[in-house]
């Protein structure tokens, strides 16, 4: 063959019957050749599942990638129209097959975007939600939490991601674990009551297991595994992967779904935090000394007011309240040592 026009006739079917054996034997002698067959046959079945393309379409294709190569202007003769149309469609069935790939990709990326679509609950600071999962557990959701599921969630593949604070009372299925993952770390449960503390901007995560049993793993790390039995606490240091364990007072961790916040013997750093997200306000440490204080107390009903002049009393610090009256504009304090 002196050029590939028989490649192209014998692919697009055009090649007289007589003369295949020819090309076929010519195809397979030479390996460059035997690639572009394959790769011309693997196009060609994609452009024939689309739209039939027009002579013209063919055609500009062919000018345009004559003039990008060779950096002249083709006029167009009439008389070579078939020639040309077939000239183009080797070049156009080359560039397909990169073409036939990406879009599998494509498709490929939109169909794993599709199955990985989530639903997502989100609470704002100042605010508490309950929200029951499609299969029946229960979660509640403390103030600056985003709780996000598969759109492929469903009894058999029961997956959560959490941002935030949250207790769940998760609906028992022997076969089919529940899985809450947060920061890295995994919450696998069968059936149980649990509240799992991780807000982003912190650097632990906490678990605490009112009943049942739950197992603690990690997504990165195949030999981290604990199983958490009732009443303990499992606290997780994200930056050295450390895992500390202790029993606790499980209601005071989660109190807070029900209206309550209860403190007992609380770094102020701590306190500050939770108590930015429980009344939506901005708290400013003006003294770093603050931090050294230590807090106890419950918080049921009490406006934010109420609240940080208590704290001045029982830490010996000064709390300055500044009402901000503007509709989006939140109140802020500012909290400095006496």
């Amino acid at each position: 063959m002196k050029n590939f026009e028989d490649i192209i006739k014998l692919v697009t079917g055009n090649l007289p019957f007589e003369e295949k054996e020819k090309v076929i034997t010519e195809i397979n002698n030479q390996k460059e050749k035997k690639e572009i067959f394959k790769k011309m046959k693997i196009s060609w079945a994609f452009l024939s599942s689309t739209r039939k393309l027009d002579d013209y379409e063919i055609e500009n294709a062919y000018l345009k990638a004559r003039h990008k190569i060779s950096g002249k202007k083709e006029r167009f003769n009439p008389t070579i129209r078939i020639v040309f149309k077939y000239a183009a469609i080797i070049v156009f069935l080359i560039s397909l097959t990169t073409i036939y790939y990406t879009s599998k990709q494509q498709l490929n990326s939109a169909i794993t975007t599709q199955k990985l679509s989530y639903t997502s609950f989100i609470t704002e600071d100042g605010q508490r939600s309950k929200v029951v999962l499609p299969d029946s557990s229960i979660v509640w959701l403390n103030s600056g939490t985003t709780l996000s599921y598969p759109g492929n969630f469903s009894e058999q593949n029961r997956k959560v991601s959490l941002n935030g604070q949250a207790f769940f009372q998760v609906y028992h299925k022997e076969d089919d674990p529940f899985s809450v993952q947060a920061n890295g770390l995994i919450v696998k449960v069968l059936g149980t009551k649990f509240d799992v503390d991780a807000y982003p901007e912190n650097d632990k995560i906490a678990v605490v297991l009112e009943s049942g049993k739950v197992e603690l793993a990690h997504k990165e790390i195949e030999t981290f595994s604990y199983t958490m039995q009732p009443g303990e606490k499992a606290t997780y240091n994200i930056a050295d992967n450390a895992l500390t364990l202790n029993f606790t007072d499980v209601t005071i961790y989660s109190s807070w779904k029900n209206g309550k916040l209860i403190f007992r013997n609380e770094s102020m750093k701590n306190v500050v935090e939770k108590l930015k997200r429980w009344y939506n306000i901005n708290i400013e440490v003006a003294d770093e000394e603050v931090y050294n204080s230590i807090f106890s107390g419950t918080i049921q009903n009490e406006s934010y007011e109420e609240i940080f002049r208590y704290i001045e009393i029982v830490c010996d610090v000064h709390c300055k309240l500044i009402h901000n009256y503007e509709q989006e504009a939140k109140p802020e304090i500012i909290i400095s040592k006496k």
